[in-house]
């Protein structure tokens, strides 16, 4: 692919130099405009995937709830924190190629903690549109075995095939069982 977008761009840069010529364009100018392809064009093939987007909602029985909040950490120092009075989800934007710990919080509720890597995979160029949807059961804190307070209830990864965040269907295994 790399090599489709390498004899691509020699062509545009060929044909865009014999235009120059052709029209006796000055040197200096001629370079100029040369040089700003050469950077537009390089940006391109090396765009990157900046900010992976969340839309985050708590749930209490299967039905969205209101007045939580969100705790955003990225590699273990406090980024944002949200407090949410209605039942509409919570777009979050995360940067991309750090590791985030969300935490949901609710009075009389257990907090619930979702880990998300947002390294994306080599390759990949861009994401699906949609931002992905996390709802996160809350549960009351003595419904709760004490031994899981402490363990994330999931971890998000980008997965290269389906372009997009996915959860660990391996950790949710070896947490339900």
């Amino acid at each position: 692919m790399l090599d489709f977008f390498w004899n691509s761009f020699c062509q545009t840069y060929f044909n865009i130099n014999q235009i120059l010529e052709t029209i006796n364009m000055r040197p200096i100018l001629q370079k100029v405009l040369s040089a700003t392809f050469i950077l537009f064009f390089s940006s391109q093939i090396n765009a990157q995937i900046k900010t992976l987007e969340i839309k985050a909602s708590a749930l209490v029985e299967d039905k969205s709830t209101d007045n939580y909040s969100i705790v955003i950490y990225s590699d273990g120092i406090l980024k944002d924190s949200l407090f949410n009075k209605k039942t509409k989800a919570i777009d979050i934007s995360l940067e991309s190629g750090k590791l985030y710990s969300i935490v949901f919080r609710k009075a009389n509720y257990s907090d619930k903690i979702v880990i998300v890597d947002t390294k994306i995979p080599s390759g990949l160029r861009e994401l699906q549109e949609d931002p992905f949807e996390l709802q996160i059961e809350l549960s009351q804190s003595t419904t709760v075995k004490q031994d899981l307070l402490d363990y994330p209830v999931a971890i998000l990864t980008v997965n290269k095939k389906e372009r997009s965040l996915m959860a660990s269907e391996n950790y949710h295994k070896f947490t339900h069982e």
